[in-house]
């Protein structure tokens, strides 16, 4: 069954087909040639990935995700959170990103972190109702980049556990602990799929 992912990340795209299993056949926005032109002014990640969702609605008759996600840094009270993708600016790169909160985290012990992630689900053919599921996954800070899998912020983002960076996983090990794993994996479950 199509499902429209609320991105054109391809990174995001890549972890939702593996995600979501055989079940799914994940779409970016620019396959139906839409560009997702909304301020994400919601001060929590359900509420910009509920905001992107409305945006969507009515324009496939199949159903639609999205997601708002980020990485909060204990020390930081949080930051950069929601603002993770533009915390350098607007229109930032992953690498400017990174280099800003390594910046503010120069000479500091403490560095704990976790990625979050907030999804909206809707599906149209049934009139269902909208379903929101959350998945976090605790780590830390590295003081370089380890890595060269994944994007955004998985350069920097270490599982003291598996004593490796998210860029040093491959992506199936990823897809098993990620904050977006257990978001789908709950979602799943809702949906009974």
């Amino acid at each position: 069954m199509k499902i429209l992912i609320g991105s054109n990340n391809k990174g995001k795209i890549e972890e939702y087909r593996a995600l979501l299993g055989s079940n799914f056949d994940p779409l970016p926005l620019s396959e139906l040639g839409i560009n997702l032109d909304v301020e994400e002014a919601g001060s929590t990640y359900e509420e910009n990935a509920l905001i992107k969702l409305n945006f969507l609605k009515g324009k496939c008759n199949f159903p639609i995700l999205t997601d708002d996600s980020g990485i909060e840094v204990e020390c930081l009270h949080g930051r950069p959170g929601i603002y993770s993708a533009r915390y350098a600016g607007d229109n930032a790169t992953d690498d400017a990103n990174i280099d800003k909160l390594l910046d503010e985290l120069d000479g500091t012990s403490s560095r704990r972190a976790k990625f979050v992630c907030s999804i909206a689900y809707f599906d149209p053919t049934n009139n269902s109702e909208i379903i929101m599921c959350n998945g976090e996954c605790e780590g830390e800070i590295l003081q370089d980049r380890r890595g060269v899998s994944g994007f955004g912020y998985d350069p920097i983002f270490y599982l003291p556990i598996l004593q490796r960076s998210f860029a040093e996983l491959a992506k199936e090990e990823k897809n098993t602990l990620s904050h977006r794993y257990k978001a789908v994996r709950e979602l799943l479950k809702r949906i009974n799929i």
